[in-house]
């Protein structure tokens, strides 16, 4: 395990030191060295979590599919793009550079107010002394606050006219978790971003629930015919619950969307009466011709497209006028 760890920290001081530090000294970005360095672990991970996905999660999705390979295959193509941009750390390096002076501004002001950024050990004693339930109880709010922005992503028209292009996909695979806008991916990002700094997560940790985190979500959307059983699909989403959550709208079902919200633990559905188990198999995409018409499109145009769908559910009048059913948050 020791060499493994030296091999890794060696890799990311060799990248850094070839690729990064000398583009920050050419332009004189050497302020952002710390972060940099960072970054180049980010993309690492982002290298192990594809190949975990591509090797690993894909074995299971070819010998158990649930939906039989056909025609639609193309359709996973522009979602492997959007994971290879978010996963290498393209969209999220972006997304941080973005919102990194805001976080450092903001934590300077509270402490010049004198006031230390929280912990939660200091809450709760003796949590500290425990790298594991630390680790474990920050994973927990992480995903409790992911919990409600998902549902926030639902509720309000102009949000869902950006998250619409994630549940657009007729094809759902293991590569359908990152099939997100970038605004979208920025305001989700964001404000994680800064619940973690109030409650106190740590760099370090904020990296390896990130991981794991998404890992989950990745399995989640897998094109999989296999279940966790009842208590396991209690304990942790997987991608019968989740599908179900992506299920295509019928008559009868309106707002089945409006159910397993849960990025990682089912709890938070439970909890909050918005969790549903049913075995029954059903398509996904959205019940919209106009947000159907995302499968159709490669990378750029489906960031364009949603701009503008965007930008007329922001329009005073038309969320509720002329907005299409598929782009009104599925509970009104």
């Amino acid at each position: 395990m020791r060499v493994l760890t030296d091999l890794w920290v060696d890799t990311q001081a060799w990248l850094f030191e070839t690729f990064v530090s000398p583009l920050l000294f050419q332009f004189g970005l050497m302020a952002w060295y710390e972060p940099g360095y960072s970054a180049v672990e980010f993309v690492m991970l982002g290298v192990v979590q594809i190949a975990i996905i591509a090797i690993g999660m894909r074995f299971f999705e070819r010998r158990w599919p649930l939906e039989k390979s056909g025609p639609d295959d193309r359709l996973i193509r522009v979602d492997q793009i959007y994971t290879v941009l978010n996963k290498l750390g393209v969209v999220p390096l972006a997304i941080f550079i973005l919102t990194y002076p805001l976080v450092q501004h903001i934590e300077l002001l509270v402490r010049s107010w004198g006031v230390a950024p929280p912990r939660l050990e200091r809450i709760l004693p003796g949590l500290g002394d425990n790298a594991l339930a630390s680790f474990l109880v920050y994973f927990f709010l992480y995903d409790f606050a992911a919990y409600w922005l998902h549902r926030a992503q639902h509720r309000f028209g102009w949000w869902w006219a950006l998250h619409s292009l994630h549940h657009s996909q007729r094809r759902m695979t293991v590569w359908t978790d990152d099939r997100n806008h970038v605004l979208d991916d920025l305001l989700i990002t964001l404000a994680l971003v800064l619940f973690s700094q109030l409650v106190g997560v740590q760099p370090g940790e904020y990296v390896m629930i990130l991981m794991i985190g998404r890992l989950v979500e990745s399995w989640s959307h897998a094109n999989v015919d296999m279940s966790f059983g009842r208590l396991g699909e209690r304990l942790l989403v997987g991608p019968r619950f989740h599908r179900l959550h992506h299920a295509l709208s019928t008559p009868e079902e309106r707002h089945i969307q409006d159910h397993n919200f849960a990025p990682v633990f089912p709890i938070w559905d439970i909890l909050f009466g918005t969790a549903i188990y049913d075995n029954k198999h059903r398509p996904t995409g959205v019940d919209d011709a106009a947000v159907d018409r995302d499968n159709g499109r490669g990378w750029i145009a489906q960031q364009v497209t949603v701009l503008g769908r965007l930008t007329r559910a922001l329009l005073p009048g038309v969320r509720r006028s002329s907005m299409q059913p598929g782009l009104r948050p599925p509970a009104e």
